[in-house]
């Protein structure tokens, strides 16, 4: 039997506790001293608590128990130690043995014949009393190496579980910090899989902000086209005889009117207009998608440095995907030509001139100049009756055939409006696919190594489970030991 006299759990140095609670798992019984003067203090408490994480036995001794008046103050402090050690230990049987080391080691010491076995006999003295009590606290000891008793089996159990309750210890903690790296490794899984998601995010937030570009490109055109209007609203009048006279009487060698040089001059205007604001808006796309694919490369790269390995990682330049151009508008405005529209615009006032005016011949073309300056209704009726019948027909259907010209100039509008709208939004579909696309790509590494990694935990969590099985059947067998 080895005895090892630990320091107190009182002292000032930490290194004496620490060697203290470092024994406890080692041990196959604790001895805890107390003095009678002041038994049970705040750190013998403390130190109970944590000796209950081994499930040691404890055996109490009570020493200067010969300080006690009578029998009476001495019970009362051992029903004290008792109760409150129960309660501390949660165990219904509680041993304690109140001696004095001084009146023991006075007997042992003392040279009166038959002391040891006056010690042996019950007598009301107090002092033999309490030489007694350490007389059975030896006994307690030797019956406890003595694997033939009852409190030798109960030595051997001892002795077999200090190993038993140490690898619970360990096991405790290892399942504990499985338990964090479990947590830990699906946080890390899930923060993954959010910020894949995320793109979605990114996606509806780039939708929003292009809505601003496309009503730029939609009040440009309506602008345009009010111009474009407003021009051939003035242009086809009745009133204009030099454009009349022109279109009827030179036909196709006419030269280009002024009001269409001002057409072409206010498209081409307005095509450079949008071929800017277009230019800007593409490059607006590959900068949010620049600024985006920089982010999550930056979180994934900012949250797990050591996650995955540096050859497993993916450069912004190396992955092709941001390489696929968004552009499509840019296309759309360059292929609409300004003088090619002006140039089909002339040729509908031309044909509205002609229509109206060429079946009249020369009186009848007079007769309706003349309505354009003359001042009365009357004089207006006069000349259009010099006009004949199919003549006047003509005449009257000069302001629909204006219309015509008008909602086609609208129609065109609102074709070019609607091809650059759908255009602007496949540059917008293709800017967030590339940013979906990258995000995948890069994020894929992180995802496979969180996976696995979480895999590994739980794996290992299963195998600390079966330990835990396998060490709570080890110790019911320890249990079950009993003198053969």
């Amino acid at each position: 039997m080895i005895i090892v006299d630990t320091p107190g759990t009182n002292v000032i140095l930490q290194r004496q506790q620490r060697l203290t609670e470092e024994f406890v798992p080692r041990a196959d019984l604790l001895l805890f001293l107390m003095s009678a003067d002041r038994p049970l203090t705040e750190s013998e408490v403390s130190f109970l608590r944590y000796t209950q994480q081994w499930s040691k036995k404890v055996v109490f001794v009570l020493n200067k128990s010969d300080i006690y008046k009578n029998n009476g103050e001495l019970e009362e402090a051992i029903a004290f130690i008792k109760e409150n050690t129960r309660k501390l230990l949660n165990t219904e049987s509680v041993t304690l043995y109140p001696v004095s080391a001084r009146l023991a080691l006075e007997s042992k010491l003392s040279t009166f014949d038959g002391a040891l076995s006056q010690n042996n006999g019950s007598s009301s003295n107090d002092s033999h009393w309490k030489t007694k009590s350490f007389y059975e606290l030896e006994k307690y000891l030797s019956s406890f190496l003595d694997s033939s008793t009852s409190t030798g089996i109960e030595r051997m159990k001892l002795k077999l579980e200090t190993p038993i309750a140490i690898a619970e210890q360990l096991l405790l903690a290892c399942q504990g910090l499985v338990r964090q790296e479990c947590q830990q490794a699906k946080q890390d899984l899930l923060f993954v899989e959010d910020l894949v998601n995320s793109v979605e995010e990114c996606t509806k937030k780039l939708e929003v902000d292009s809505i601003l570009w496309k009503r730029q490109v939609l009040s440009l055109i309506n602008s345009a086209q009010a111009r474009v209007v407003r021009l051939v609203e003035s242009t086809l009048q009745l009133s204009n005889v030099d454009l009349v006279a022109t279109y009827v009487f030179r036909g196709e060698n006419s030269t280009q009117m002024p009001a269409t040089i001002s057409v072409q001059n206010d498209i081409g205007q307005a095509v450079l207009e949008g071929q800017n604001l277009l230019e800007e808006y593409t490059k607006w796309l590959q900068s949010k998608r620049d600024q985006e694919v920089q982010f999550y490369k930056q979180s994934f790269e900012k949250r797990w440095t050591s996650l995955v390995n540096p050859s497993d990682q993916i450069e912004l330049g190396t992955t092709g995907v941001l390489d696929r151009k968004s552009e499509v508008t840019i296309s759309v405005i360059e292929d609409f030509s300004a003088a090619a529209a002006s140039k089909l615009l002339e040729r509908d006032i031309r044909e509205v001139f002609l229509g109206t005016f060429g079946g009249l011949g020369a009186a009848g073309l007079s007769a309706s100049l003349l309505t354009s300056v003359l001042q009365t209704t009357l004089e207006d009726l006069l000349a259009l009756g010099l006009c004949s019948a199919g003549g006047l027909l003509a005449v009257s259907n000069f302001s629909s055939r204006r219309q015509q010209v008008v909602n086609k100039v609208k129609r065109t509008a609102d074709g070019l409006a609607r091809e650059l709208e759908e255009a602007m939004q496949k540059d917008l579909l293709e800017t967030t696919r590339n940013v979906e696309d990258f995000v995948k790509l890069i994020g894929e590494p992180y995802q496979v190594r969180a996976q696995n990694r979480l895999d590994e935990l739980l794996a290992t969590a299963e195998e600390l489970t079966i330990i835990e099985k396998n060490l709570k059947s080890l110790r019911i067998d320890i249990q079950n030991l009993h003198v053969s």
